[in-house]
């Protein structure tokens, strides 16, 4: 038989045992925390090759990977308004080696397609935003000579019969100008294009004489006088000091801007978000990063991961108020 002694010792061995597995477990995890990244990091953009966040990404992926001394690897993998590349990453193992962009068109996902299959204010973890990208309001000024700021657009929308172009329905551009009419009380009806460049080639053609655009596809045609700015949604755009905000021209309820942040999957540990957030806002300072971003109309703004996660909650809440007022999504 066995001695009570015994059975109290063979407890006590068992415990111990026990214990001293738990602190290798734990000091294994930290010293792949303190390793991270020791090998190539997927960062997926939901959007096709070639846009802005595309470039952007790339340039960031560059930019870590000499600040870290690793590899991180842009992967496209878009479709559905970004949700597929967005659950992509929200699927993979939450352990650092896979990350993604998250834009505005993921923000409207859930309210403009039936079944998108996650709520972004819960299902992953922010890292941090990298940048806003500006949206100019322009208009033709030769089919719309008169239209020089908000006061004046309004009037000429009066009599009801002014159209307007974006990249597509859904798009910032398209519920950005929405908010715009329901602030101000003017009527213009949405003429969608496939694309960013297809909407301002007519505006530029006249078809269509105005449309809220991302900085990169119009200002050049704005130096060139082609096309001209009437407003812009963020303050301070130093690409067009003379050009006033929509806060400035007293649209003040129109606070969502187009921004552009950083994820992980749920459960990245605490150590592997903290290196990621520190390098982003480290890389985001170089002036030869900065300079290659703002290139492609994407601006350096760094925020932290609360600050991102405060964004998606304000955010999605006002895009879905202006998808749902104007019968805009598929739950419509």
């Amino acid at each position: 038989m066995i001695s009570s002694l015994s059975r109290r010792m063979s407890v006590k061995t068992l415990l111990a045992v026990a214990a001293g597995s738990l602190l290798v477990a734990a000091g294994a995890a930290s010293a792949a925390n303190a390793a991270y990244p020791d090998r190539p990091v997927s960062w997926v953009i939901p959007f096709p090759p070639g846009g802005p966040t595309d470039v952007s990404t790339r340039v960031l992926a560059e930019a870590f990977s000499k600040a870290l001394d690793a590899t991180f690897v842009a992967e496209n993998k878009p479709g559905a308004s970004g949700t597929i590349g967005v659950r992509n990453v929200m699927r993979s193992k939450p352990d650092g080696y896979t990350i993604g962009m998250l834009a505005s068109p993921s923000l409207t996902a859930p309210y403009m397609l039936a079944g998108t299959p996650y709520d972004l204010s819960k299902d992953i973890q922010p890292i941090g935003v990298a940048y806003v990208t500006p949206l100019i309001l322009v208009v033709n000024p030769e089919v719309l000579p008169n239209v020089t700021d908000l006061a004046s657009l309004a009037k000429a929308a009066k009599n009801g019969d002014l159209n307007y172009t974006s990249a597509g329905t859904g798009s910032t551009g398209n519920l950005t100008m929405e908010l715009l009419k329901t602030e101000m009380g003017f009527a213009a009806t949405h003429i969608p294009y496939q694309g960013s460049s297809p909407a301002v080639a007519a505006v530029l053609a006249g078809d269509v004489p105005i449309m809220f655009s991302d900085s990169v596809a119009v200002l050049p045609q704005i130096k060139a006088g082609k096309l001209r700015a009437i407003a812009v949604n963020t303050e301070n755009f130093n690409a067009l000091p003379d050009v006033k905000s929509l806060k400035d021209q007293g649209v003040t309820g129109s606070k969502a801007i187009s921004w552009v942040g950083v994820f992980a999957p749920l459960k990245t540990s605490d150590e592997v978000l903290a290196k990621l957030s520190d390098t982003l806002k480290t890389v985001l300072k170089d002036p030869q990063v900065a300079a290659r971003m703002i290139s492609v109309g994407a601006y350096p703004a760094y925020g932290t991961a609360d600050d991102m996660a405060k964004r998606i909650v304000t955010d999605s809440a006002v895009w879905e108020k202006v998808i749902n007022d104007n019968k805009l999504g598929a739950r419509n």
